[in-house]
């Protein structure tokens, strides 16, 4: 019973961390519709997206190769090897993040002398939080490489958005209806509050290996693994944010404050097919690995189903309900059932275009994904603009739902052209019906 026990509370732990920080996110947006002119939380939301995807870029996408090398060189004793790559993480942070504050401070400085100073103190302290987040991804990443998977993912998943929340909570209780510059700077606090926690629990683990010299020769073979990485983990995971920012060229305030909104709600549906993938990934590496290419064939077939079923259902639910949720949120987000509808396109095309990335991944081809991902920003950038100034905010969104059904797509036919595997719904379908058939 025990044992059991232990096999279900890493994952159980994991998914509840995750489904509470999306419930806090929701919450959070909620908040700030009901207590904010739409336009001062499109300016919010574009202040906390900078920051979060500053702050993906404040340590050059270095950390990527924690649970590779630091894992590598505890194995094999070279303490000092582990120790300089941790330093060398933390020294590009602190060399990167002062020079963004630089850069806002100036900006700040040279705009006050024509009096155009209306955002740049928002913007230097979006910043800040920036440098404060780097920090937070490259923890995360150390208490990955110690096996750690709770102390990583806890302080940038849930913890931050329980914080942001109560000081929030407060605030509005307290003194009244926020600002974006208020949000920003609450949103600070939230991520320092984060960091203090995760730099309590990090300080236990790398305690095992601090002390001594800090070997940083393999600081090229770090630096290529990271930025190879960089692009992809970039546009999977701050899909949300890039969208924010790049309509934000385009859209006015309070039409990124309805897309934030819907892309708050539709990242719920997303989660659940991610979940699914995340879920698949270690027995399909196995099955790779083992080349049982009838069972990987079945697995695929089973999280299709899993997968797309449910998001096909979810687009009923929205057609359905989605007017009534976005009534929550306020009299400027009704009539907008049409932006959730096309975001929708956007879970549905990861379901329908099965696992391609994970596969391309676990068979040794991840450097494929380098280019793609390359590409699929400079298209999210421009169908996302194109869209906005010639549709407005309908138009963005279809930027957007573009822009993931040709990702989904092409990974598929790469997967398709060189493994000569169909991991598509078709397929799955196509052999459902020849199983009833027999």
């Amino acid at each position: 019973m025990r044992k059991m026990f232990r096999l279900f509370a890493m994952p159980a732990t994991l998914i509840s961390l995750r489904v509470g920080g999306a419930i806090t996110a929701f919450a959070i947006s909620l908040i700030l519709a009901r207590n904010m002119a739409p336009a001062e939380m499109g300016r919010a939301m574009f202040l906390m997206s900078l920051a979060i995807l500053l702050g993906s870029l404040a340590s050059a996408g270095i950390e990527a190769g924690a649970v590779r090398f630091v894992a590598k060189y505890r194995h094999d004793v070279r303490l000092d090897k582990a120790r300089g790559f941790i330093r060398l993480n933390r020294l590009i942070v602190c060399f990167v993040g002062p020079t963004l504050c630089i850069a806002g401070v100036g900006l700040l400085w040279s705009r006050s002398l024509y009096g155009q100073t209306a955002l740049d103190v928002a913007l230097v302290m979006a910043l800040v939080t920036a440098v404060v987040s780097g920090f937070l991804r490259v923890g995360a990443a150390h208490a990955m490489a110690f096996g750690k998977v709770i102390r990583s993912l806890a302080p940038s998943t849930f913890v931050r958005q329980i914080c942001f929340l109560a000081v929030l909570a407060a605030y509005i209780s307290i003194i009244g209806r926020p600002a974006a510059l208020d949000v920003i700077g609450m949103f600070l606090v939230g991520n320092l509050m984060a960091f203090v926690v995760q730099f309590v629990w990090n300080k236990r683990l790398t305690i095992s290996i601090d002390g001594g010299d800090a070997d940083v020769s393999d600081w090229r073979e770090w630096m290529q693994y990271g930025l190879l990485l960089a692009p992809t983990l970039l546009f999977v995971q701050y899909a949300r944010d890039l969208t924010i920012i790049f309509a934000a060229w385009g859209l006015e305030p309070e039409d990124i404050a309805v897309l934030g909104v819907a892309t708050a709600l539709v990242a719920f549906i997303k989660f659940g097919v991610a979940a699914i993938n995340q879920s698949i990934t270690p027995k399909m590496a196995m099955l790779i690995a083992e080349d049982k290419s009838v069972d990987l064939r079945e697995l695929i077939n089973t999280s299709n189903h899993m997968k797309f079923w449910p998001a096909l259902l979810c687009l009923g639910l929205v057609m359905v309900f989605g007017e009534t949720v976005l009534g929550f949120f306020g009299e400027a987000f009704q009539g907008q059932r049409n932006i959730l509808l096309i975001l929708m396109l956007e879970p549905l095309a990861l379901a329908f275009f099965g696992p391609a990335g994970q596969y391309i991944s676990l068979s040794g081809r991840q450097r494929a994904l380098l280019p793609i991902a390359l590409i699929a920003l400079v298209f999210m950038m421009v169908a996302i603009n194109v869209g906005a100034w010639y549709f407005g905010l309908t138009g963005a969104a279809f930027g957007v739902a573009v822009t993931w059904i040709a990702w989904s797509s092409y990974l598929a036919f790469y997967v398709r052209k060189r493994a000569g595997m169909d991991l598509t719904f078709v397929k799955t379908f196509a052999d459902l019906i020849e199983k009833q058939n027999k």
